[in-house]
């Protein structure tokens, strides 16, 4: 797999799932961004599973002003990574994109994101999510979207840093084409599995100018459930690829003290909200034992429920 020393084709892959509240706002983000001058091509691959609302003809509107917009429909909902398969055996681009409908890239967040690829190690290269300003919540609830956020950022960059990062951003990434060609249907992280096999390919880099703003949720039920199956995720990598993603919740059993000055420094940063973080420990304590006995118990995540309090219009 080479650099990105040549003109290349770039494949943005988005899969939805009624999502007609952000879908229009942002494939006129994408199809506006800026782009390294090392990409001459590019192609949108939207996949909309069994959705009932106004996702396809709003996406087919689209298609009419910009041809390079290409629509991929299934009849039912068979999850994400069912829809991310299509979208890999589609594509045409030597880099693809992966970009969930309900985040919103900043203008040059498509840009950072590929330059990366110009060193041929790289293999896939993690964005950075951040919680969309308009949607900071105070309170508990705000606190722990910051804190996530933060706390997964200064991992991402202590391991990029060291050359050990095994793990990307399913809010906005990037993979050299061929890398993973098919996504286990029953992934219910497929940015962790997506990770794990890249990092055995050559190195993955955190761009943290490549920003993609989205919803965390507003109410403790949604962080709960969102935050439970991301963990169940975890485990369920570790049993598909033999290896845990670097992950905080995975890292404070391997490398505990990287995990833990992390920790430190994140308590040392905000001591006048302090008791925001113990909270935060203990909700994460109880996802975290719930994530468990959903793996023991082989229950399956493939197809999740939706976090309604993430979908949310940018533009309101």
């Amino acid at each position: 797999m080479g650099g990105v020393d040549k003109k290349m084709k770039l494949s943005i892959i988005v899969c939805a799932y009624n999502e007609e509240k952000g879908i229009g706002t942002l494939l006129s983000n994408l199809s506006e961004q800026k782009l390294p001058p090392e990409i001459d091509d590019y192609e949108i691959i939207v996949v909309a599973s069994g959705c009932t609302d106004r996702t396809v003809p709003i996406v087919k509107e689209f298609m009419t002003k910009n041809p390079k917009i290409r629509l991929i429909e299934e009849e039912e909902r068979r999850g994400k990574a069912s829809a991310m398969n299509k979208a890999i055996e589609a594509a045409s681009g030597e880099i693809l994109v992966f970009v969930p409908a309900d985040v919103l890239p900043v203008k040059d967040g498509l840009y950072h994101l590929i330059l990366p690829f110009r060193d041929p190690k790289i293999t896939v290269v993690s964005g950075r999510p951040m919680q969309h300003p308009k949607f900071r919540n105070r309170g508990l609830m705000g606190h722990l979207a910051c804190m996530t956020y933060q706390i997964w950022e200064k991992l991402m960059v202590t391991l990029n840093e060291a050359g050990l990062a095994a793990h990307c951003s399913g809010e906005f990434m990037a993979m050299r084409a061929g890398v993973v060609d098919k996504i286990p249907e029953e992934c219910a992280a497929e940015d962790s599995y997506i990770s794990v096999i890249a990092r055995r390919k050559g190195f993955i880099k955190f761009s943290p100018k490549a920003i993609a703003y989205n919803v965390m949720p507003s109410n403790i039920r949604d962080y709960i459930n969102q935050r439970r199956r991301w963990l169940y995720g975890h485990f369920q990598t570790r049993k598909l690829t033999g290896e845990y993603p670097t992950v905080m919740d995975t890292l404070i059993f391997s490398k505990t003290i990287t995990a833990l000055k992390i920790l430190k420094d994140e308590i040392a940063g905000n001591l006048g909200k302090i008791h925001f973080f113990f909270a935060a420990i203990l909700i994460e304590a109880v996802i975290y034992c719930l994530a468990a006995i959903d793996f023991l118990l082989k229950r399956q995540y493939a197809i999740w429920p939706v976090i309604k309090s993430t979908k949310v219009s940018f533009d309101d």
